[in-house]
């Protein structure tokens, strides 16, 4: 295997495992063992399970964001519903790793893992603005925005935990969400009526 699809394999490999368990609680070892490979060649591609962490929160990143680009051809309102969907299924799949990278107290949140994560929600913001067709959102709208952003992965959280509505519920009401966050928002009123027109 070549280097660049080795060093691949085990980003895959850990990506696999940090869907099973917390990423502070994973060994070298058991990336090694994962991916059938020794020790000695983990280290020689990540020397330290920070580096492996922060890669793999990379490309899991990196693959969220395409998934969260949903097709332009459908109503403003289902590009949303899709892109919330796709990321609920990705804090399904992650869930472990998931509270842990959103837990400033925690090992694995660092200062390259938040920049990361703040890659993600700028792009949802812009992705919102984009597809609702505001070219320049007042500042009202924008503080709205990454409210609503955390208001998303904060409900995520609790409902990892409580799994108390389907996902499909849960993604129609972070909409209804955005939605009353926007008219209550005090921006403009031509843009919030844009806005909550396109996505209501």
């Amino acid at each position: 295997m070549a280097p660049h699809q080795r060093r691949d394999d085990l980003i895959r490999t850990a990506l696999r495992v940090f869907a099973r368990r917390p990423p502070a609680e994973v060994t070298p070892e058991e990336i090694a063992e994962e991916a059938d490979v020794s020790r000695a060649l983990v280290y020689r591609y990540f020397p330290n399970m920070a580096d492996l962490r922060r890669s793999a929160l990379e490309q899991a990143m990196s693959e969220l964001l395409d998934e969260l680009d949903p097709p332009e051809d459908v109503p403003p309102l289902e590009q949303l519903r899709v892109a919330l969907g796709a990321f609920v299924d990705f804090a399904v799949s992650y869930a472990p790793s998931y509270s842990a990278l959103l837990n400033a107290g925690s090992v694995v949140a660092t200062e390259e893992t938040e920049a990361e994560i703040e890659r993600v929600r700028r792009e949802v913001r812009e992705l919102i603005l984009d597809r609702t067709g505001i070219n320049d959102p007042s500042p009202r709208l924008l503080l709205t925005l990454r409210c609503w952003v955390s208001v998303v992965e904060t409900a995520v959280m609790s409902w990892l935990r409580e799994r108390d509505m389907t996902r499909d519920e849960l993604a129609g009401w972070l909409l209804d969400q955005l939605v009353a966050m926007v008219a209550s928002s005090g921006g403009p009123r031509v843009e919030l009526d844009h806005l909550v027109t396109r996505v209501s």
